[in-house]
């Protein structure tokens, strides 16, 4: 049984090695990738930033990626054992499947502290450093989101347009502002100018030398009239958090803190008893244990999935390998799913949303272990 067990979890563990670094790429691809793709297409960002950039995301990928990886090698090995006939003949011996599954087990217990560290303290780092990367590159280079001879409408209300852009300085600038209605506000134009990075309100601010403005209004009769002002210099803020999201936005997102963090969240909150309402306090509680609950649950889903998916892939008896991680795919996006939903009741602390969203991994728990224990008797 030793050099069964030292085999299987070494099949195991590449299997599952592969199933994460596949679900890794698929993330990253994803997420990161559906901005990044374009911003690198069109210059904005080099190869190298967005290698660096899709490394700091790699540990909060990892989290999610541990469970899928974890369920998909055990069907795929298992799945493929069974198909052998190999449980048969060795539950025929008189082994358990207790014994048989023993080097699964450990190995996801393993996994599963591991996860555990991840959620709580490395996944939610690499997002706050991965906003913080992008800051800085953003602080230091602000002028690489203006790109010459295009239309850059990324930004609320602006659509923006420079002739040419040379070192720290563009040329030709146009800009026009549109209301939410869709009309024309104003239409600037400037001969040159330069673009600044504020960090503190996340704008980009566009310094325009020599140029005119020619702004819109309505009248009573709901006619427009336009006036035309020349200037020498003027600036125009563009929000750019409607690209890249707020940063500096006073308060850091629950999603984004450590354990650590929120423990000192949840003792702050207790400190002010006599300051603040004492419904805010229990709501602002209430959030953060539904976050803990989530990075906890993320974790301990890992165990929870290996006890359903041994039984289930004795069961399919199947050896094909993308069937196998089809089924697993389905089982723990259903259990995200589940848990994604029952954490937006975090707002409703009445009803004890924290120990709520523990519903679908207990219930799961309880199937897995009903399908295990029949599975061993058969």
């Amino acid at each position: 049984m030793k050099l069964y067990g030292r085999c299987v979890l070494c099949e195991v563990a590449v299997a599952c090695a592969l199933s994460v670094l596949l679900f890794v790429v698929l993330l990253l691809a994803g997420n990161a990738m559906r901005d990044i793709v374009e911003w690198v297409a069109m210059g904005r960002l080099s190869l190298g930033d967005v290698l660096r950039m899709l490394w700091i995301l790699i540990p909060s990928a990892i989290s999610y990626s541990l469970p899928l990886g974890m369920m998909s090698a055990i069907f795929i090995v298992i799945g493929r054992m069974s198909s052998q006939n190999e449980i048969i003949a060795m539950k025929s011996s008189g082994i358990s499947l207790w014994e048989i599954t023993r080097p699964i087990w450990a190995l996801s217990a393993a996994f599963a502290a591991l996860s555990m560290c991840i959620n709580l303290y490395h996944a939610p780092n690499s997002i706050s450093k991965y906003r913080q990367f992008f800051r800085e590159m953003v602080r230091e280079k602000p002028m690489r989101f203006i790109v010459p001879k295009m239309f850059n409408d990324r930004f609320s209300d602006y659509v923006i347009y420079a002739d040419d852009i040379s070192g720290e300085q563009f040329k030709g600038m146009k800009i026009w502002q549109i209301n939410r209605t869709g009309d024309l506000d104003a239409y600037i134009t400037a001969r040159s100018g330069t673009v600044a990075f504020d960090g503190e309100t996340d704008t980009l601010s566009l310094h325009l030398n020599d140029g005119n403005a020619e702004k819109f209004s309505a009248t009573a009769d709901g006619r427009r009239e336009s006036q035309i002002i020349f200037f020498g210099n003027v600036s125009v803020d563009l929000p750019f958090a409607d690209i890249v999201g707020r940063w500096n936005d006073g308060v850091k997102k629950l999603h984004r803190m450590t354990l650590s963090e929120l423990l000192a969240a949840k003792k702050l909150l207790n400190s002010k008893a006599n300051e603040m309402p004492r419904f805010k306090i229990r709501d602002g509680k209430t959030l953060i244990n539904v976050q803990i609950s989530v990075n906890v649950i993320h974790a301990v889903g890992i165990l929870i999935m290996t006890m359903l998916a041994i039984p289930l892939a004795i069961k399919v008896h199947r050896a094909d390998t993308v069937l196998n991680i089809g089924i697993a795919l389905i089982l723990c996006f259903g259990n995200y799913f589940a848990i994604a939903m029952l954490s937006l009741l975090g707002n409703k602390p009445d009803i004890r949303p924290h120990i709520l969203i523990w519903i679908p991994s207990v219930a799961l728990t309880a199937l897995g272990a009903l399908l295990f224990r029949r599975a061993s008797r058969h």
